[in-house]
């Protein structure tokens, strides 16, 4: 025969336990006590009310414990998300460098040889060394391009310009003169001013670049008046100072970068006229990569 709690009505068979195993109530004292002086209803009552209210703050307390924990595991996860997303970011501009970089070499090699470009793009290519670890993009004297390429992703035109002259500047040593001798462009290195040439070219889409700006002097005879006209740098019969040029994407082809003049660009820079200057720089131009007319 069971026996139940008169407490929290837990069901028992015999042998019945001393107290209660759910609520603790003294299960002795009812079983053995005549059945009509078991209905002390006041103290019984009590209890089972007192039960009841135990097992609600009990059920209150959980939820309320299930709802903090869940709120600290949303507070926890939204920094990892907000991690992960950078690192995702970051992942995709390490990408595109590396494409750009990739898309750099193969113009690069290009100028150098196209047989040898042809050669190595093929499906297989046993003389290849897979261990070659390189730094691109190339540079003589161990250059890092990575800020320069980072300004000139972000179209920041102007900084890009000035930090093109300091680069130039610190290639040549010729950083606390500020200026540069004909030797220094004369002996400029190849493989650093086809990488400067080349970057600007990329990231404006042909816009900007030696080689726009040598195209068009070469059409106008090395006229240097007319020149300066058609690249925007004078307004009639006005030349333009550094700060007024149109450091934008609509700017004339050819407007970037500065290289001949700094202050004006009726000014040279140093000894030489910026129509020497430019003459100069074209001609090393010539001598490092392959001429843009057959």
């Amino acid at each position: 025969m069971s026996f139940q709690c008169p407490v929290c009505d837990s069901d028992y068979q015999k042998p019945i336990p001393e107290t209660c195993l759910v609520c603790g109530w003294d299960l002795q004292f009812h079983v053995s006590i005549p059945e009509g002086l078991k209905q002390d209803k006041k103290c019984l009552d009590w209890a089972k009310q007192t039960w009841k209210r135990l097992q609600n703050v009990d059920i209150s307390q959980e939820k309320t414990s299930s709802k903090s924990k869940k709120r600290l595991t949303i507070a926890d996860i939204l920094p990892r998300l907000e991690t992960l997303e950078n690192q995702l970011q970051q992942a995709s501009l390490e990408r595109q460098n590396l494409q750009n970089l990739l898309e750099w070499i193969l113009h690069y090699l290009e100028t150098l040889n196209p047989e040898l470009l042809v050669n190595l793009t093929s499906p297989s290519h046993p003389d290849v060394d897979p261990n070659l670890n390189s730094t691109f993009p190339l540079s003589e004297i161990g250059i890092d391009y990575n800020s320069l390429i980072e300004l000139l992703a972000n179209g920041d035109w102007k900084t890009a310009d000035k930090y093109t002259w300091e680069l130039i500047l610190y290639i040549a040593e010729r950083e606390a003169e500020k200026w540069l001798r004909p030797e220094d462009i004369e002996q400029f290195p190849c493989t650093d001013l086809n990488t400067l040439n080349w970057l600007w070219e990329y990231y404006s889409q042909g816009l900007f670049s030696l080689t726009s700006q040598w195209q068009i002097f070469y059409d106008l005879e090395g006229d240097y008046t007319k020149f300066c006209d058609q690249v925007g740098w004078c307004r009639g019969e006005s030349w333009l100072y550094y700060e007024e040029l149109n450091f934008t994407l609509n700017a004339p082809p050819g407007h970037l970068p500065i290289i001949s003049w700094r202050k004006r660009a009726c000014y040279g820079v140093g000894n030489a006229t910026p129509n020497e200057n430019l003459s100069l720089i074209f001609s090393r131009l010539s001598t490092c990569s392959k001429p843009f007319r057959a």
